[in-house]
């Protein structure tokens, strides 16, 4: 019979206690604008439904007015619109510089078709000429023969006469040369003028490539900046649903901060390379606070991804007791929030909450 090991389930029991014990640790530190103070900090990580745990560290914050948030909105949409722009810009240029290829294409072509109708022509001059030289000779023969027939009938040529002969024929066999020269010349042209066009051609085509690919590029930003407008729209709506949880349980509104939603942004899309609370840089996740110059002592940061609406990432992190913690902070005062879109990243959809007091 085998022997059962009543050792090992206990150990396993007590293995697991400890396990969720460690998940509810609290880590805390003080930490006090006076240097010689201590600090304190709270962190707890949490990855159930793709949530990246709750992170509290200390540091003094601000308020948000009307003013500042209407200055965030129109920065974004300045953002947008002048990626839009940049973007229809490049795409036009583009599709100039295909143009302008397309005609450099017809003018060789037009050009190898003028050379070869020139050559056509010499060839028509050249059977003409022919056609002169073989009907002398034959009436030269017929003279031959008529002097052969009657020897009395005629003198013979004069010594000038055959020099003028001689010349005759040099000159017609330079004709010849220079016209098979000029053949020669004119078939070169034809075939370079022929490399051209095939050039242009293949440049045109490359150019109508890249304004397509172009063209894509633009519509895919475009889309991309409108969809990130959207979501941009989204802090307002997880604000309002945070500050009902917190107005339920008595305690104070947060107010959504336009320099903590700029913070929240560069740690949005720093989720796509690095989904934790520490940079890709390697430094702590609040360390985008101190690089926008924004003071805090104490501060937060949630962060989540792949929920596709603020009630459904809200729902998230409202279960989870990390970040139920941050938001119910009474010691938050501000609030930034951020959702970054990317439909080709693996959650499309990172969130960021980011608290100070």
């Amino acid at each position: 019979m085998k022997k059962h090991n009543i050792k090992a389930p206990v150990i396993l029991a007590l293995l697991t206690l400890i396990l969720f014990a460690g998940l509810e640790y609290t880590q805390l530190k003080w930490e006090d604008k006076d240097p010689a103070k201590s600090t304190r900090a709270q962190y707890s990580e949490n990855l159930e439904n793709n949530l990246g745990g709750a992170y509290t560290e200390s540091t003094a914050a601000g308020t948000m007015t009307e003013e500042e948030r209407a200055e965030m909105e129109a920065a974004a949409q300045a953002r947008i619109d002048a990626s839009k722009s940049e973007i229809a810009t490049r795409a036009v240029n583009t599709r100039a510089a295909a143009d302008a290829l397309a005609e450099e294409k017809e003018e060789a072509e037009a050009a190898a078709q003028a050379a070869a109708e020139e050559d056509a022509m010499q060839e028509g001059d050249r059977d003409a000429e022919d056609s002169e030289d073989s009907e002398d000779f034959e009436d030269a023969e017929e003279t031959d023969t008529e002097d052969a027939e009657d020897p009395a009938g005629e003198d013979k040529p004069t010594e000038d006469e055959t020099a003028v002969a001689t010349d005759e024929d040099a000159a017609n066999e330079e004709a010849a040369k220079a016209a098979a020269e000029e053949e020669a010349r004119a078939q070169e042209e034809a075939e370079k003028a022929a490399a051209e066009a095939a050039k242009a051609q293949e440049e045109a085509e490359k150019a109508a490539a890249e304004a397509a690919k172009a063209q894509e590029e633009a519509e895919k930003a475009a889309a991309q900046a409108e969809k990130q407008a959207s979501v941009s729209e989204y802090a307002t709506e997880v604000t309002n649903i945070v500050n009902q949880y917190r107005t339920e349980a008595g305690l104070a509104p947060l107010n959504l901060s336009p320099s903590l939603c700029e913070a929240a942004e560069v740690r949005a899309t720093e989720l796509l390379s690095s989904f934790s609370h520490t940079r890709p840089n390697g430094q702590e996740c609040f360390s985008a606070l101190d690089g926008l110059g924004i003071p805090y002592g104490y501060a937060g940061e949630n962060i989540a991804a792949g929920q596709k609406s603020p009630s459904e990432v809200m729902n998230s992190w409202i279960n989870s007791p990390g970040h139920k913690k941050n938001i119910m902070n009474p010691n938050f005062t501000n609030i930034g929030i951020a959702c970054y879109y990317d439909a080709s990243a693996p959650y499309s959809y990172y969130w960021v909450q980011v608290f100070t007091d």
